[in-house]
């Protein structure tokens, strides 16, 4: 069974208010200190997708996100307060998932629901929404980064479902088509469960298809730069769906105030995820595959035809997926086509008065006949003799006297 690397193994420093976040670091075993700065300013990523312009709308409220990773931090400021479940711990049996010693799977959960916070211009892209933390993999037993089978991915994604997840995030992959991992994503699409998947940064390396974002039904999210350009690292492939920021974008991670950077698709798959909870909050009386459809017409196109290998559908626009009105979409479809209500049935009393009105119609008429026919033909006669004065002859019998 092939292994799956999460992320690179992130260092602990001391948080400071002081400095702008730092890269997560890819050197450090062990797990995940405070972060180093704090984003002050919205970072360039919710710049870019402007989620807080729906947010009067919904902000996910009601949606619960399944995190399929090594755990989030239900202790994180901007997560705390009751935003994180206890969840599961698939490697674990009977154990939780609301901590988080590796730090991804809380810089995950922030991209999608960190609560606005006056200290920092930097919330998830849903921040009504809950987390649904699902353990999949830990710390090597000397610190080394977490790895996890395609098969732990498949109990992963089941214990999502089955904890009431209405969509599932999973930042990881592998390219090994395992009947485990591809039965529990059937199982989620079985059960109206929307599962986006990082499409893996292995672009450089042959683009190797990869699983499970390229499983039928799965959002596979690949990743851009700030200027909106496919990033050289992200996954490209037929079955891509979607991208979104996923260099240099800001997030949360476990401890302290503040935030880090990172890079990957594993970054850009949670800015998807957070969009699908908003359209769930919003449209509930879709399934997950309209959901799904929905982002990817909406999204901002490519300039090449659509889906482009590199690009899919284009970048997620989470305001237009949120508020444009599809035609196609079957609520739509029943308002169009009904036909319009009959009006008031006419008032048996008023017919008394159809009976005076046509009766009066009947002499108006009459009166213009009178009056039209002969200046009809006065104008007829006038125009014979080209509108000059008549003139009369009269003739006198000679029989009668002078």
């Amino acid at each position: 069974m092939a292994a799956v690397v999460l992320l690179t193994v992130l260092s602990g420093a001391p948080a400071s208010a002081q400095q702008p976040p730092q890269p997560l670091p890819t050197d450090q075993k062990g797990c995940l200190g405070p972060p180093q700065g704090t984003e002050r300013s919205a970072p360039w990523a919710q710049q870019r997708l402007a989620p807080e312009r729906v947010w009067p709308l919904t902000t996910g409220a009601g949606i619960t996100v399944g995190i399929v990773d090594s755990g989030v931090d239900g202790g994180s400021p901007q997560l705390s307060g009751g935003k994180v479940t206890a969840g599961v711990d698939v490697t674990a049996p009977g154990g939780r998932a609301d901590t988080d010693c590796y730090g991804h799977g809380t810089f995950v959960a922030g991209i999608i629901a960190a609560s606005r916070d006056s200290t920092t211009g930097f919330a998830g892209v849903a921040p009504g929404a809950s987390i649904l933390p699902i353990r999949c993999a830990k710390l090597g037993e000397d610190g080394s980064a977490p790895v996890l089978t395609a098969a732990s991915l498949g109990d992963g994604i089941r214990a999502a479902v089955d904890g009431g997840a209405r969509v599932i995030n999973v930042s990881a992959s592998t390219t090994v088509d395992d009947p485990k991992l591809s039965s529990a994503v059937s199982y989620a699409a079985n059960r109206d469960v929307v599962v986006v998947a990082s499409a893996a940064n292995s672009a450089q390396q042959g683009d190797p298809v990869t699983y499970p974002a390229a499983y039928p039904g799965v959002i596979a999210v690949g990743a851009i730069d700030r200027d909106g350009k496919h990033a050289d690292f992200s996954q490209t492939g037929s079955f891509l769906s979607l991208v979104a920021p996923g260099v240099g974008v800001t997030s949360i991670g476990p401890g302290g105030p503040g935030q880090w950077q990172g890079t990957g698709t594993s970054y850009s798959a949670p800015f998807v995820a957070g969009a699908a909870a908003l359209v769930r909050a919003y449209h509930p009386q879709l399934s997950a595959g309209q959901v799904k459809h929905r982002l990817q017409v909406t999204a901002d196109p490519p300039a090449a035809a659509r889906p482009d290998p590199g690009l899919g559908w284009g970048t997620v626009n989470v305001v237009a997926a949120v508020t444009r009105v599809l035609p196609e979409e079957a609520g739509v479809l029943r308002q169009l086509a009904s036909p319009p209500p009959m009006g008031p049935v006419p008032d048996p009393e008023g017919e008394g008065n159809g009976q005076v009105v046509a009766v009066l119609s009947l002499l108006v008429a009459g009166v213009l006949a009178l009056v039209l026919v002969p200046a009809l033909r006065l104008m007829r006669g006038g125009r014979e003799r080209n509108w000059a004065v008549r003139r009369t002859v009269r003739v006198r019998s000679r029989e009668t006297g002078p």
